[in-house]
């Protein structure tokens, strides 16, 4: 198995890509901790691992909170020892909303969830790491980081502030034996998709909303959070022992189809 004898972290793991991951991970030999601020999700996660023989546990966490961040690292290793991966995956949406409509309340409310949790969660990860000789900070961030859109002045930025961030990391502490790498999903069938079409789009169901999205597609679909799993397996193992600080696309093809918008 490709992350036999690894001990993971995945924030927002109670559903989406995070539950996916955490479920892959398992699969794969990782032992899991479930961190989201969503204790039912979360729960599902972990008790759906276990019952497919894997080992995981739940922790309640809100990683724009120092003292979540630190309890999630610190369940890690007193539920299994120590901690390889830590995957930032945790994120707060925004809706279609004019640059001069955002408040300085939502630019902090995002901001701390998606850019200041995995900076302070990475702090926490880093001494656990040098115990164990190494480890891998992974994280997700968005197409839109690289291709933002009009009316999204606080998620993209939050998304492009993450990739500079793990390239700082990966700089600064290969010399730890410690990788960071940065996924960026296009368009996902998750719960978050409909938040982020907003307006009369809310009122829509999830196969509306899937269905307009997969016609902007090289693919004709929408990216599926196994397929974010998937990647951040790959990522999480020893066979990319060799790439760090880079951003990988998992975008279905969409950053070349955009003429189709």
């Amino acid at each position: 198995m490709r992350l036999e004898g690894k001990i993971a972290v995945i924030t927002g793991a109670g559903s989406g890509m995070g539950r996916a991951s955490s479920i892959r991970f398992a699969e794969e030999g990782a032992k899991v901790v479930v961190a989201d601020i969503n204790e039912e999700g979360g729960m599902e996660t972990a008790e759906t691992i276990k019952a497919n023989g894997g080992e995981a546990i739940f922790v309640r966490a809100d990683v724009s909170k120092d003292e979540d961040c630190k309890k999630m690292i610190d369940a890690a290793v007193e539920a299994f020892g120590g901690l390889n991966v830590l995957y930032n995956n945790a994120a707060l949406p925004q809706k279609e909303q004019s640059f001069f409509d955002c408040t300085n309340d939502e630019w902090d409310a995002i901001m701390n969830v998606n850019l200041r949790g995995p900076f302070i969660a990475c702090k926490y990860a880093y001494p656990e790491f040098l115990k164990a000789g190494g480890g891998v900070y992974l994280a997700t961030a968005s197409l839109g980081a690289m291709m933002p859109r009009a009316m999204s002045c606080v998620y993209s930025p939050s998304k492009a502030g993450i990739i500079c961030l793990y390239k700082v990391l990966a700089s600064e502490l290969a010399k730890d034996n410690i990788r960071a790498n940065v996924i960026l999903p296009g368009p996902s069938a998750t719960p978050m998709l409909k938040k982020f079409m907003g307006g009369d789009r809310e009122n829509m169901t999830d196969e509306e909303i899937k269905t307009i999205v997969a016609s902007t597609m090289a693919f004709g679909r929408c990216v599926e959070p196994i397929d974010v799993a998937n990647a951040a397996v790959f990522l999480a193992s020893d066979e990319a022992s060799m790439i760090s600080g880079e951003t990988l696309l998992v975008d279905g093809g969409r950053s070349v189809a955009r003429g189709r918008d």
